[in-house]
């Protein structure tokens, strides 16, 4: 099973991990339960790490259990309390397990497959290609978002 190209284009996608976490480790509480851009910055960490979770499953898994419920999550409403750091971050290594053994099932002819599970899902055909790419785009955006809550709070963001 080749996994040349899989091995590199998952690179951009690790590098996306690391500054999620990076962000959960130096952001301020003040900051972690405040609003930015109509959510609070925790729930868009929350959705994120969700969202990785939603990417990789198959037919037959189940989302991970999360540290809030599926509205919250998939920001169709404004978190009632927010969910602390060791919570997100426990939540955030059980979804990173999950993914890397996905990960670690694809082999590059996998590339250019159609993700049933994940076309099904959102009503569009996405190759496993597409689905390693969008683990790294979806999961720089938010954390862009986030970076600005610290960078317009006088403080270094991680991206």
């Amino acid at each position: 099973m080749s996994r040349d190209i899989i091995n590199a284009v998952q690179a951009p996608y690790r590098h996306s991990w690391s500054l999620l976490t990076q962000f959960i480790d130096v952001c301020p509480e003040n900051i972690w339960n405040g609003t930015r851009g109509g959510w609070p910055v925790w729930q868009q960490v929350a959705h994120t790490i969700a969202v990785l979770n939603f990417f990789t499953l198959g037919e037959k898994d189940a989302p991970l259990p999360a540290p809030c419920d599926q509205a919250t999550l998939m920001l169709k409403v404004q978190g009632a309390c927010a969910v602390g750091k060791d919570a997100m971050r426990d939540y955030a290594e059980a979804v990173r397990i999950c993914v890397d053994a996905w990960l670690d099932g694809l082999s590059d002819a996998d590339l250019a497959r159609l993700h049933a599970v994940l076309s099904q899902k959102i009503g569009m055909d996405v190759t496993y290609g597409a689905a390693v790419a969008m683990l790294a785009s979806h999961t720089c955006y938010h954390i862009g978002s986030c970076d600005a809550a610290l960078r317009d709070s006088g403080l270094p963001g991680v991206f």
